[in-house]
């Protein structure tokens, strides 16, 4: 269920014409102490949450290009709408500043990137075009699933690390180190996959350590450390 700010941002109404929808019953709520919950109405996704929206309208800041940026395939709406549900929303609901840097990347947005600014990316792999098709109609990415890349300002991205493992079912993390955006992924049958990325002076990304399951929940907790210690011996 959403909070009565979450409804308003996905309905994009007033206070007022929020209590004029629940108290007529166009909207399904439940009070909790003070608080109204709602149920999402059939017609709404919860793709159409703020956060849904910058999932898919991320490129807008960074990429100038006018296109709709919507998914094709059902698969990919579905998982889209499973990444914000049980991944981004709870992150959000924690850390309301929550930013998406590199969301949803449909075909025509991919085709774009790789023309433009394809550095550092990797569309085979990433899970950001989800279950979309390219223009011989094979899937962009064969993981599935859908990811996206975030920051939270004033959080470091090891805190953001914990969160998820301890809590989250995820696919995939990519920690490219405190500072950074950090890459998260879910899918049908999550992996769980822990991996640690470090940067050479050249600019080039480069593995230092994945784990998985209980292993990755103990890496979590002593990230900060562990990481610092494997990049000073790096250098």
């Amino acid at each position: 269920m959403f909070s009565s700010k979450e409804i308003k941002g996905i309905l994009k109404v007033s206070d007022c014409e929020l209590m004029h929808l629940r108290i007529s019953k166009h909207l399904t709520a439940v009070k909790t102490g003070k608080s109204y919950f709602y149920d999402l109405p059939a017609n709404k996704t919860v793709l159409d949450h703020p956060v849904g929206q910058k999932l898919l309208n991320w490129y807008k800041t960074t990429h100038q290009i006018d296109i709709c940026n919507e998914p094709e395939s059902p698969s990919s709406k579905i998982a889209l709408e499973k990444l914000v549900l049980e991944i981004l929303l709870p992150i959000y609901r924690k850390y309301p500043k929550l930013n998406i840097t590199y969301g949803f990347t449909s075909a025509i947005l991919k085709r774009h990137i790789a023309k433009h600014s394809p550095r550092g990316t990797a569309p085979n792999l990433d899970q950001h075009a989800s279950c979309e098709l390219n223009n011989a109609q094979n899937a962009i990415c064969d993981r599935g699933g859908a990811a996206c890349d975030f920051i939270v300002p004033d959080v470091s991205s090891s805190e953001l690390v914990r969160f998820i493992v301890e809590h989250l079912n995820y696919d995939r993390i990519y920690y490219y180190g405190n500072n950074r955006p950090l890459h998260v992924s879910n899918a049908e049958t999550p992996n769980k996959h822990l991996q640690l990325m470090a940067e050479s002076e050249n600019g080039r990304r480069y593995p230092i350590k994945k784990t998985h399951g209980e292993a990755a929940l103990l890496l979590a907790k002593e990230l900060p450390l562990y990481v610092r210690i494997v990049v000073a011996s790096f250098f």
